[in-house]
C-alpha cells in the first residue's frame, strides 16, 4: 500500500463504504433470480452506481505511476479498436456494393452493422495493488456485466447510404468528470474510455483491469415477397 494511505482517513473511510457495498452486491448476486426480480435487479443497479463513485474517490487518493501508464496504454487500445472497427465496416461496405448486391441479390435490403463491446467473459487483470483497494474486481465486473449495456460504439450503413465516420473521436479530449485527473491532463481521452467510465459503472480502477474487447460486424438481408 501507498505509505501514506495507511493513516489516510478519508481512504479508511471510503475503503469501508466499498467493503460495505460490495458486501450486499455479493449477497444479491447469491440469491438464485436475482437478475430476473425487477428489485433486487435495481438495487444491484444502484449499489454499482454507489460503488462507482466511492472506487473514482479512491483512486484520486491512490493513483501511482503504474496506473497513469496502464491507462494511457488502455486508452490508446480503445481508441485503435474503434478505428479499426469503423475502418472495417467501410471496407466491408465498400466490398458488399461491389459485389454481393450487383451479382448475388441485387433486390436486397442489406444492412451492415458494427460494435465495439466489453468482452462479457474475459479475462479480469490481478494487480499488486488489488489489496489496496480491498475489491472484489472479478465479481463486481460480473456484476457490471449484468446491469450494463456493454456495447461502446456502434455504426450501421444501408448498402447504397455512405458510411458512417468516427466524428466523436475528433483530437479532442473527453477527459470529463472522474476522467479530469491532473495525472491525465496530457492525454486526448477517447470517447470509448468515457462512455465507460462516466456513462457505465466501471469505475477507472476497474477500466485498468478489462483485459479483452470484441468487435463484431453483422450483416442482415431482407428481400420482400409478394404472394
Amino acid at each position: 500500500m501507498k505509505h501514506e494511505l495507511i493513516s489516510n482517513h478519508e481512504w479508511i473511510k471510503l475503503k469501508a463504504k466499498l467493503q460495505f457495498v460490495e458486501e450486499k452486491i455479493i449477497h444479491i448476486m447469491n440469491l438464485d433470480g436475482w437478475t430476473s426480480d425487477k428489485c433486487l435487479y435495481g438495487q444491484v443497479k444502484e449499489l454499482l452506481h454507489n460503488r462507482h463513485y466511492i472506487m473514482n474517490g479512491m483512486f484520486r487518493l491512490h493513483i501511482t505511476e503504474q496506473e497513469v501508464a496502464r491507462f494511457r496504454k488502455v486508452n490508446d487500445q480503445l481508441l485503435k479498436l474503434t478505428r479499426d472497427m469503423f475502418a472495417t465496416h467501410r471496407n466491408l461496405m465498400d466490398f458488399l456494393s461491389a459485389n454481393f448486391i450487383e451479382t448475388i441479390a441485387p433486390s436486397c435490403v442489406v444492412q451492415v452493422e458494427s460494435k465495439l463491446d466489453v468482452d462479457e467473459g474475459g479475462e479480469i487483470l490481478l494487480f499488486d495493488d488489488d489489496a489496496d483497494y480491498g475489491s472484489d474486481f472479478s465479481k463486481m465486473a460480473e456484476a457490471i456485466a449484468w446491469t450494463e449495456d456493454l456495447e461502446i460504439r456502434f455504426c450501421s450503413t444501408y448498402i447504397g447510404e455512405k458510411p458512417e465516420s468516427d466524428n466523436l473521436d475528433d483530437g479532442t479530449t473527453w477527459a470529463e468528470e472522474c476522467l479530469d485527473i491532473p495525472q491525465f491532463k496530457g492525454f486526448i481521452v477517447c470517447f470509448a474510455v468515457h462512455d465507460l467510465c462516466t456513462h457505465k459503472n466501471y469505475s477507472v480502477p476497474d477500466l485498468l483491469r478489462l483485459k479483452s474487447y470484441r468487435i463484431s460486424h453483422t450483416v442482415d438481408t431482407c428481400r420482400t415477397h409478394s404472394v
